[in-house]
């Protein structure tokens, strides 16, 4: 009767170890999906909506301050994809790079994600060979210009999300620049932006041209 018990109380303790060892499999499962998986599968589909200028998605997928603040509408997104990466149909995505948490480091702190994005044609895949500065952007090694945007991804009440005042920003300074970006996004109804330095509930006001 003795050994029974204590092979019984093996037992247990082995299945208390497998159920350990479950448990830590199925968190890791669990954060690769939420902060790995999720905010990639969130840029590709935001850049398939920018590729498609699918606005109803483009819209859907920014931050719910952008939307409610900030001008994020489905015409003034397509004001301003008409007057920037309209120049250039059809266009898409020709390089896509993560930007490691090393250059923004309170990216990692919050749990936000940059991504990197290189608009070109595509038909031949050949990024636009146009940036408002005349210049390259060594730091992405970028040494001609190149149209380019960098695209934030980071976690909200509605899930995962995207900074698109700062892609709208963005774009539209790459294609006019300093002296006419303002006006171009104020005149397509954008008011404001949202990023990391803005509380949730709050945005900061686009400055005046």
């Amino acid at each position: 009767m003795i050994n029974l018990i204590k092979d019984m109380t093996k037992i247990a303790k082995k299945h208390k170890f497998a159920l350990f060892v479950i448990t830590i499999v199925f968190a890791g499962i669990v954060y690769y999906i939420h902060l790995i998986t999720l905010p990639y599968q969130t840029l590709k589909n935001f850049i398939t909506a920018v590729e498609n200028e699918n606005v109803k998605d483009i819209v859907y997928l920014a931050v719910a301050e952008e939307r409610k603040f900030c001008g994020v509408t489905e015409q003034s997104v397509k004001a301003i994809l008409d007057a920037t990466l309209g120049r250039w149909r059809p266009f898409k995505a020709v390089r896509i790079e993560k930007v490691p948490w090393e250059r923004v480091p309170v990216y990692k702190e919050l749990g936000w994600h940059r991504w990197l994005v290189v608009w070109g044609d595509a038909v031949s895949g050949k990024p636009i060979p146009f940036h408002s500065s005349g210049r390259g952007y060594p730091a992405y090694g970028i040494t001609s210009p190149q149209l380019f945007t960098e695209i934030d991804v980071r976690p909200t009440d509605e899930g995962w999300r995207v900074l698109v005042t700062g892609f709208l920003i963005q774009l539209t300074y790459g294609v006019y620049g300093l002296s006419e970006y303002l006006s171009i996004l104020h005149r397509s109804g954008i008011k404001g932006e949202v990023n990391v330095l803005t509380k949730p509930g709050e945005f900061r006001p686009l400055p005046k041209p």
